[in-house]
This record gives C-alpha cells, sequence and structure tokens, in this order.
C-alpha cells in the first residue's frame, strides 16, 4: 500500500473500530435472537415430547411405567424400549422381596 493509503487508515482509524463495533454488536443481537427462539422451541419440544411418551405410556396400561419413559427423557437416553425395559428391570431388582413369616414370628420392620 502506499503511504497515502496507509495515512488514509491512521486518520479513519476509530471511525473503522467504531463501524466494526457496531458490525459486531448487531450480529451479537441477531446470535441472541436466535438462541432465545431456539431454546424457546427446545421448551415447547420437550414438553410435548413428554406428554407424548406420558400418552404412550398409559395407551398400554401395566406394560410400560409412564415414570421410566420421563425418566429416560429427562436424562436425555432415547425412550426405545430396550431402555425402558432395562430401566424396569433395575427397579424390579432393587425393590426388597418380603420374606414369608412363619407363625409365631415377628415380622421385620420396614426400612
Amino acid at each position: 500500500m502506499s503511504t497515502g493509503g496507509l495515512a488514509w487508515f491512521a486518520d479513519h482509524a476509530v471511525l473503522l473500530l467504531c463501524a466494526l463495533a457496531v458490525v459486531q454488536g448487531l450480529i451479537c443481537a441477531a446470535l441472541l435472537r436466535g438462541l432465545r427462539q431456539a431454546r424457546e422451541g427446545l421448551i415447547a419440544a420437550r414438553s410435548a415430547a413428554e406428554e407424548a411418551a406420558r400418552a404412550a405410556a398409559l395407551a398400554a396400561p401395566g406394560a410400560i411405567d409412564p415414570e421410566v419413559v420421563l425418566t429416560l427423557l429427562r436424562e436425555g437416553h432415547a425412550p426405545t424400549l430396550d431402555n425402558v425395559y432395562a430401566i424396569m428391570q433395575r427397579a424390579e431388582e432393587s425393590v426388597p422381596v418380603p420374606q414369608p413369616v412363619g407363625p409365631g414370628e415377628t415380622p421385620p420392620p420396614p426400612p
């Protein structure tokens, strides 16, 4: 560049930086607006997915626990039948089975 061009940039550096700052501010405002819209869409989609999962689980009473499906969705896992049944299986295994009490014996206190 010639010295005349460099001198022009040096003379107008503050104006160029101000223009650049304004452009960056507009870009940031547009990105923030898009982020808010995406977040609102995500919240709406999540509530719709939870409602659909609850309705699907209630459509087959006794087969699938709706809370298990909601737990999977909240944890970010796919609510496939394999995942649902695996969690239901773990929940059943963790529940202690009461031992039968013989005649004259006192049942143990609940935990």
